[in-house]
């Protein structure tokens, strides 16, 4: 297999392997529910006006959330809402992913073009570690937080090519196109333009580079960050998170370059040792009677340019969010990884260069140490953290749905809990009716499903919504089956048994207007007898069979099916003395939606394929290399 190739397959596998483990990460204790932010910033400054056709739509667009200018996320989360119909944190979550699986895709095929040889398995390895596993959990599990993976790639883009590139060339414009938008991922986006201009002047004043490019990137750079100083807002409610004090700022700064390390100041140090040695020899001066530069030069560059951002989005955030020099966020450590990415990359530099024994040592203690912090963060961030953010989405979820079924704005409990700071604000962002028809599954009130006979006949209706105690009623259900607190029901289960039959039509339905429909089921549908189906209003033909993946029992399991494209009947039928079926009013789901649930729900087995073929590809290479070298 040619180099090129080569580097390519494994630049594939590792975007599975870290686009899978955030979708499986997400499946386990993610939610669909728009969370905090997402309600000003997507509903009331992006979807509402989007639904009234506000003429200040443009403005409300590019107007700031807090201190961000968060356009690329606002614009990715209204055509994903657009598409499917539905407004999908989950779907949101997805596509994050696979934002933040190219920027690894990227960095992997940089380092392989720059340093060939063995040593890329274990920088393959670690990109692997430090963007597939949930260490910025904040991120994965966020639908809102594509800022920050919009942050990275376009930061990584506009370092790699703007200092570069010849002036006014395609990888030229393309950095400048990166360091554009990256004004409008976050507010410290004008940073990765700051630091490819420091880049061009390093190179200008070694004489590397034309003056002609030079001043051209120059110029473009300053542009650049003036619009950013320009742009730039300061918000009252944050105030109190800004540094006090030096020492505040410096204990802020020390905490995040000991990353992932915590009560070791000095892993710092150590970690970032590295890059600081391929800093301080990049930049000092030139050797006399040296003609022009090599490649050699320009990924040294390079590395020193990647670390330097990453230390500028540091005292950034330690300036903006470091009142008592604390450790950073979970939403933070995807830049941090990026710094242990850059010191990765300064130590394959190093290699190449004349003491690589020495350098094989010092990879060892920092592989060794930076590994000896990765696995007692990544255990607390499992646990408690990710149970407790499981926990928060499920009783929040439960909330809103509650309210949602029975209008009653006792069901939004203040507190911990709540998906966002008041009630009151909840309560009046959720009086749009068009917002409320965009809400995703976990939250949307099920369909009204009218009988056709008043008259039960085998099923008997169960309402229960807004009950939260045992004392639920339970009509048609088994009595170890709880009741759905959010909707109707009807079940075939007798008072004293599973033997009453008989056959349930709904009233002529409507097309829904989504492509699916998701139905909560309990029994045994699908077991002989037992069936609950949508047949056409017109000619009763069969249009879908709706049964759960697994036979749900005594507790409740959803069961997909295709929304039909003509008006239909639901009809339930129990013919069956041992069976029982119960089932929920339909609930429509979006297209990408149920996509994006799939892709969750299958994440682990996408995972284990992709680092099954990660390893073939691997060992085929090794095998390769023994025969050449043989």
């Amino acid at each position: 297999m040619p180099p090129s190739l080569s580097r390519a397959a494994f630049g594939v596998c590792l975007f599975l392997v870290v686009v899978a483990a955030k979708w499986a990460t997400f499946d386990r204790f993610g939610s669909p529910m728009p969370d905090w932010d997402q309600w000003d910033a997507e509903a009331s400054a992006l979807l509402v006006p989007w639904l009234d056709d506000d003429p200040g739509f443009l403005g409300r667009l590019f107007a700031a959330h807090n201190e961000h200018r968060v356009v690329l996320t606002k614009l990715q989360a209204l055509a994903l809402t657009l598409a499917n119909g539905q407004w999908d944190a989950r779907l949101e979550a997805v596509v994050n992913a696979l934002l933040h699986g190219l920027v690894a895709f990227g960095l992997w095929g940089m380092a392989a073009r720059r340093w060939p040889g063995p040593p890329l398995a274990a920088c393959w390895v670690l990109l692997a570690a430090l963007t597939g596993l949930p260490l910025g959990w904040q991120n994965v599990l966020g639908g809102f937080h594509s800022q920050q993976y919009w942050l990275l790639g376009l930061s990584v883009a506009t370092v790699a090519l703007l200092p570069f590139a010849r002036a006014g060339s395609a990888r030229w414009w393309a950095g400048a196109a990166a360091a554009a938008l990256a004004l409008f991922s976050m507010g410290s986006g004008l940073l990765a333009a700051a630091a490819a201009g420091a880049l061009t002047a390093v190179r200008w004043a070694r004489r590397e580079t034309p003056a002609r490019d030079a001043r051209a990137t120059l110029a473009l750079a300053a542009a650049v960050v003036g619009a950013g100083v320009l742009l730039r807002v300061e918000v009252e409610w944050h105030q109190a998170m800004k540094v006090r004090t030096a020492g505040d700022f410096l204990a802020s700064i020390v905490h995040s370059l000991q990353w992932p390390w915590q009560q070791r100041d000095w892993a710092a140090v150590v970690l970032w040792l590295p890059w600081t040695l391929v800093a301080l020899g990049r930049l000092r001066p030139p050797p006399a009677g040296r003609a022009s530069p090599g490649p050699r030069d320009d990924h040294a560059l390079f590395v020193t340019g990647l670390g330097g951002w990453v230390l500028l989005q540091v005292a950034a955030t330690a300036y903006a969010r470091g009142a008592g020099g604390g450790y950073p966020a979970s939403r933070y450590m995807d830049t941090l990884a990026l710094g242990v990415v850059a010191n990765a990359f300064a130590l394959l530099h190093l290699l190449t260069g004349e003491r690589p024994r020495l350098v094989r040592g010092l990879g060892l203690v920092w592989l060794g140490l930076l590994g000896s912090g990765l696995v007692p963060l990544l255990r607390d961030t499992i646990t408690p953290e990710l149970h407790e953010a499981r926990a928060y989405y499920r009783n929040a979820e439960g909330y809103l749905r509650r309210y949602l079924a029975t209008a009653d704005p006792a069901h939004l409990i203040p507190g911990p809990h709540l998906p966002y700071p008041s009630v009151e604000g909840l309560v009046d962002h959720l009086t749009h009716p068009g917002l409320r028809a965009l809400l995703p599954v976990p939250l949307r009130t099920p369909l009204a499903l009218p009988a056709l006979d008043t008259e039960e006949t085998g099923f008997r209706v169960n309402d229960a919504r807004g009950w939260t105690t045992p004392a639920a009623p339970r009509r048609g259900l088994s009595p170890a089956t709880a009741a759905l607190d959010y909707g109707v029901t009807w079940g075939s289960h007798g008072a004293t048994g599973v033997a009453e039959r008989g056959t349930w039509r709904s009233a002529v339905l409507p097309a829904p207007e989504r492509r699916w429909l998701r139905f909560e089921t309990a029994g045994q549908p699908g077991a002989p007898g037992v069936a609950l189906e949508l047949r056409a209003a017109d000619d009763d033909r069969l249009l879908g069979v709706v049964a759960p993946s697994r036979e749900p029992g005594d507790g409740w399991r959803a069961a997909y099916v295709r929304a039909p494209a003509v008006p239909y009947r639901l009809v339930a039928r129990d013919e069956s003395e041992r069976h029982w079926l119960a089932f929920s009013g339909p609930v429509e789901m979006g297209g990408l939606s149920h996509a994006a649930w799939q892709a969750t729900k299958h994440a682990n087995t996408l995972l284990t394929a992709a680092l099954a073929l990660s390893l073939a590809l691997g060992l085929a290479t090794l095998l390769r290399l023994q025969r050449r070298a043989g």
